[in-house]
This record gives C-alpha cells, structure tokens and sequence, in this order.
C-alpha cells in the first residue's frame, strides 16, 4: 500500500501538538486520555493544519526519488516525524529571490512558507530527504500566518515515520544536511 493512500486530508488534518502540553501526554501508558479539567498550559492541543495552507491542500501522489527538503535546527531528533516539507525547486526560487547570506536566506524562507520565529535557538540546517517509495502528500500554497506573506508551495506529509521510529522511514532516506552559519 502507498503512504497515506487510505486517508483523506480530513483524516490527518488536526495535527497534535505537545509544544504547549510538554509536561502532560495526549495519552498515558494505559492509552488514557488526561482529565479535561487540566489547566491550559497542561492540555495537549489540536492545530488544524488546513489553517497552514491557502487554499485546500490537493493530494498528491510523489514518486520515489522525489527530493523534498526542508529549514531545520542545527540538532533535530525524529527527523522523519517532521510533517512539513517543499520540493527542492521551491528552495532554489527561495535562494534565488534571497540576498546573499545565511540570515537573509532563513528570512525568505520564513517568509515565504509563513514559519512562525523560532523560539529555541536558530534554524541553520537544511534537511534533503528522498523518497524511496510512493507517498501521498497534501500540497498547496502557505497561507500568511504568523505576519508573514506565505504564498510558497508546501507539502504536508504525516507518517513518514510510521513503523519504522522517528529518525527512519520505510518511504524515504537522509540524502544531505547543509548547515548554514549562524548569524
């Protein structure tokens, strides 16, 4: 079976955040839900990606050895966990539309995709996976969040991790990381 095949945007569109539930799991080790009346910076929450895009994401069928890359930290654990990427024609229009220099490169880029700022330290590297098997994705242009422009493709792409852990995929591989000066 192809990745994500089975399921619609509606079925992977509320994607579940732990930045603000650090202390408290969507769910216990006996698969519990936490009790509702936790206080808010406790509560996993729920973002609606939908929200991350202009208009309604098209899903779309990548082949293997498609090349998707994307803006990272310099150390990133579940590297296939992340669910955000662009195909590496997007990143070439970036560096292309970019000033000269790391800084202005990671600025376009927030930009452009409408990245919120970082709240931990700076986002230098740049991640190039290539997928090793069919995979569905949801693509479409960024929607302006978070005062940025957005209007850059994007490619929304969960489970790439699944069942195999976060750092490895049955779908796709490492191919390279440039890491950008930090400045």
């Amino acid at each position: 079976m192809i990745l994500n095949e089975a399921y619609s945007f509606r079925d992977v569109r509320y994607l579940i955040s732990a930045r603000i539930g650090e202390r408290m799991p969507a769910r216990d080790a006996d698969g519990n839900r936490p009790p509702a009346n936790l206080p808010p910076d406790l509560r996993p929450i729920s973002y609606d990606v939908e929200l991350s895009f202009l208009d309604y994401p098209v899903k779309t069928l990548l082949d293997a050895g498609t090349v998707l890359v994307r803006l990272d930290f310099p150390v990133s654990f579940a590297l296939f966990m992340n669910v955000w990427w662009m195909r590496k024609a997007v990143l070439e229009t970036i560096l292309h539309g970019a000033d000269p220099g790391s800084a202005a490169l990671r600025r376009e880029w927030q930009h452009a995709t409408a990245l919120p700022k970082a709240a931990k330290g700076t986002r230098t590297r740049i991640v190039e996976i290539i997928l090793t098997g069919q995979v569905y994705a949801w693509v479409g242009k960024a929607s302006p969040l978070f005062n940025k422009r957005g209007g850059a493709e994007q490619i929304y792409l969960p489970n790439l991790a699944k069942g195999a852990g976060p750092n490895r995929s049955d779908f796709a591989r490492l191919h390279t990381t440039c890491t950008l000066p930090a400045i």
